[in-house]
């Protein structure tokens, strides 16, 4: 328990950190180092090599993990030719899903009206072959208990050499073609220093064991992998598939995938704590569901649901009040995206107020439900941003995933409701709801005179945060957030005394 203590404490620092510098990048930097069309392209880049990675991977991620086990030998053996075989089945998907690729990279280039992406869309089998790469190693070495390096690699060496690469050519000292190919190929660093930790720790195997090849094993390898290739694309539809369409349906293309992507990392601020509370609760739900006790599951589930509701809706209204003096952080060319920040900021919201409804559908009888549903919410983003985008533009993009997730979460409370008779909501949720909601008119009304912004958005956040938070606590709306709050006035009374 010591060397897993060790590593979540060390994964949870490389976790935030990289949360910081990645806002940093992608709010601040980017826009200021680079132009609107270049900033979009490599954000679009990434979301297409993300879903091509995805198809590419044979869910090479959930696949390790979990039949690393089945294959693992003594320290020091070979553990029966495993590494070996998942290089070799994802060399084989990446091959038959370049193909595709290739089949489609006219219709790619027709259909985009830059000719910075007809320069440069054939990167993306590289980015793509380094991305999967890059996943196959960080999930061999996680199954080694080694999650704290590839934490690291992932979290901070990533980010801060795409941020070297965007200096380098603010500086001139590359090329944009430089730039765009550097870009995209700084994984290979990742990889090699994974390949030379690997070679340290003794772990690096690459000679193939066809004895312990049975296709007993392998049918059960490819029918799991066939199932995580669906469910892992879903999630990378997801999150992409909004820029995509936004880089081929507006006419502008790459600048609004650039002010959108800011947007989307603006509107994730406000998920941050919830995230890091439900990675505790989500292994909670699987213990209990497994050990039959409900009682526990409803009540992680109702916990979950109220605690996200005003963590999430707190931080919700607090940006939102002070959205025109945060966007003074960045670009002017990027301030058209507030409304597609207001959008997102909802959807973020409405996905986490309603609780670990997928968590639980994943531990159930009802697994299934988790991967249709996530099919019906991908077609659902398709037809809102189809309705949406071609009048609203980047603000339709973020108003069709709204619209989207909602109806989604939706859909996945009425099934668990009427297989599971599981309902998470109380009155709580109500009264914690209209709390936020008067917060939000308050805030969205207080005039204060001219000053700098951060006293602006100090003042105002300490009107807001009273106005919120005050009331939620004095009436124990959730008596866990009550209990959080006094164990820390405990210990910072008892550091003080120190």
């Amino acid at each position: 328990m010591g060397i897993v203590k060790s590593q979540a404490i060390k994964n949870s620092v490389f976790n935030y950190l990289g949360q910081v510098i990645g806002y940093v990048n992608v709010i601040i930097l980017f826009p200021i180092l680079l132009t609107t069309e270049e900033f979009g392209l490599t954000r679009l880049l990434a979301s297409i090599s993300i879903i091509y990675a995805q198809l590419s991977s044979f869910g090479v991620q959930r696949v390790i993990i979990k039949f690393f086990p089945f294959f693992q030998t003594k320290e020091g053996a070979d553990h029966n030719g495993f590494l070996p075989l998942m290089l070799f089945n994802v060399a084989i998907a990446f091959l038959v899903t370049s193909i595709g690729f290739w089949l489609i990279k006219d219709w790619l280039v027709a259909n985009q009206d830059s000719e910075l992406f007809k320069s440069f869309y054939i990167v993306i089998p590289l980015l793509t072959a380094l991305t999967v790469t890059t996943w196959l190693f960080d999930s061999y070495l996680k199954s080694l208990l080694k999650t704290s390096f590839t934490s690291f690699l992932n979290n901070i060496l990533l980010k801060l050499l795409w941020l070297g690469a965007t200096l380098a050519y603010y500086y001139d000292l590359l090329s944009l073609e430089g730039f765009i190919w550097f870009y995209c190929s700084v994984h290979l660093v990742l990889i090699l220093c994974m390949v030379v930790y690997l070679i340290y720790l003794g772990q690096l195997f690459l000679k193939p064991n066809f004895y312990y090849y049975k296709w007993r094993i392998l049918r059960m390898i490819y029918r799991y992998g066939a199932f995580s290739i669906l469910d892992n694309t879903n999630t990378a539809l997801m999150n992409n598939v909004d820029k995509i369409m936004i880089g081929f349906l507006v006419m502008d293309d790459l600048k609004s995938v650039a002010v959108y992507a800011v947007a989307n990392h603006l509107s994730g601020v406000v998920v941050i704590p919830s995230i890091s509370m439900n990675r505790i609760l989500t292994p909670l739900i699987s213990k209990y569901w497994k050990s039959k006790q409900r009682a526990k599951v409803e009540k992680v589930y109702a916990q979950s649901t109220l605690i996200n509701l005003i963590l999430t809706g707190g931080l919700f209204v607090l940006v939102w009040v002070n959205i025109n003096e945060i966007l003074m952080l960045v670009d002017d060319n990027y301030s058209s995206g507030v409304y597609a920040i207001l959008f997102l900021m909802l959807s973020r919201f409405v996905s986490l107020s309603f609780g670990l409804n997928g968590d639980i559908l994943m531990v159930s009888k009802h697994y299934w439900f988790n991967t249709v549903s996530g099919i019906v919410l991908i077609g659902l983003m398709i037809v809102f941003n189809l309705i949406f985008i071609p009048t609203m533009g980047l603000v339709g993009a973020a108003l069709g995933t709204f619209l989207a997730r909602l109806f989604y979460n939706v859909i996945r409370f009425f099934f668990l409701l009427s297989k599971e008779q599981l309902n998470p909501f109380t009155t709580r949720n109500l009264v914690a709801f209209l709390v936020l909601l008067a917060g939000m008119i308050i805030g969205s009304s207080f005039e204060l005179p001219a000053m700098h912004f951060a006293f602006s958005i100090l003042i105002k956040s300490i009107v807001v945060s009273v106005v919120m938070f005050v009331p939620l606590f004095y009436f124990k709306i959730s008596e866990d957030l009550n209990q959080l709050v006094l164990d820390i006035l405990a210990r910072a009374r008892k550091t003080l005394k120190f």
